[in-house]
């Protein structure tokens, strides 16, 4: 496998550049993203290699947010990559078809049968890293805790129900997404709501709610969207979480996997799969920053591809 010749202080310049000062930070943020890629891939780390057909019809699946070639963010991190490596790297022949399928919309894997194995033969190139973390930030991440933020969100709970939407359902203002689900949780809020134990009080359409109130009126909005509905393992987790009163994340939480078995994460995990990699690292791309900054396109995500069949590899990987 090609490995890129970072210099070993910058190994893992690939996440959190520049992102929003509010919302998740370290450990919360380490166990949300633990729990959303069990959610997504079966396992508590981000999987850089993964790459398998859509079963939602979006094309190529892969990478740590499931980027898609039909949905255009799978071309946003190639772009990312040209931009890094100077181009003419080991994408360039695929970029007339990944361009015009993330124009299209097309699912279309026609023209692409050497995708995956380009993708999984840079699974430890950290240059690789840099560019699926840098459109996961753009796209994913930073979206959702400015969302939280806006909103005057203050629990970790409730920071990490933003960004796992957000990676299941996208980031943008449309029906069934982030933003979209927001809207609908809001028009819902119509005078004051009494009760709430969380310590914090949020104003929505200048009327108050206490914030745990308003996400278990989002994640109830958010279910409709769900072919599973209240059962979405997403859902049941975040209220199991909410039933045990473990709003503020410190060090570990308890969940529930989608057989309703309760298992714990924590922080002494890490969602990183190599040891080489750093937690919070600083962003360094030299002169290539803004060139990364521009390819990013503003598309709107996919809705979540993988399985969740797939969450039994949970039993093995964690404390169940």
């Amino acid at each position: 496998m090609v490995r890129a010749s970072f210099p070993a202080a910058i190994v893992s310049a690939f996440l959190f550049s520049g992102v929003a000062q509010a919302g998740l930070s370290d450990c919360p943020k380490n166990l949300a993203f633990q729990l959303t890629n069990v959610f997504q891939i079966g396992q508590i780390k981000f999987q850089y290699s993964n790459c398998e057909k859509d079963d939602g019809g979006h094309g190529y699946a892969a990478g740590i947010a499931n980027f898609c070639t039909g949905t255009g963010d799978a071309w946003d991190v190639v772009q990312t990559y040209h931009n890094i490596t100077g181009g003419n790297d080991e994408f360039t022949k695929l970029d007339s078809v990944l361009a015009d399928r993330a124009k299209s919309g097309s699912g279309s894997t026609s023209g692409l049968s050497e995708f995956c194995p380009i993708w999984q033969s840079l699974a430890t190139n950290q240059k690789f890293w840099s560019a699926q973390g840098s459109v996961f930030e753009k796209l994913y991440f930073n979206p959702s805790q400015k969302w939280a933020d806006d909103l005057g969100l203050k629990l970790s709970v409730s920071q990490a129900a933003l960004y796992d939407t957000a990676i299941s359902r996208g980031a943008s203002n449309s029906t069934g997404s982030l933003g979209g689900i927001i809207k609908a949780t809001n028009k819902k809020i119509t005078a004051d709501v009494s009760g709430g134990d969380s310590n914090s009080t949020l104003k929505i359409n200048g009327h108050s709610i206490d914030e745990i109130k308003w996400l278990g009126k989002f994640l109830d909005v958010r279910a409709n969207y769900e072919d599973e509905g209240q059962s979405n393992v997403h859902i049941k987790s975040f209220k199991y979480i909410i039933k045990l009163k473990e709003y503020n994340w410190e060090h570990e939480i308890e969940v529930l996997n989608d057989q309703g078995k309760p298992g714990n994460v924590t922080c002494d995990n890490s969602y990183l799969p190599y040891p080489e990699q750093k937690t919070n690292p600083l962003a360094t791309c030299g002169s290539n920053c803004s060139g990364i900054e521009s390819s990013i396109t503003s598309a709107s995500s996919s809705v979540s591809r993988i399985s969740i069949a797939a969450i039994g590899v949970f039993v093995a990987s964690m404390l169940f």
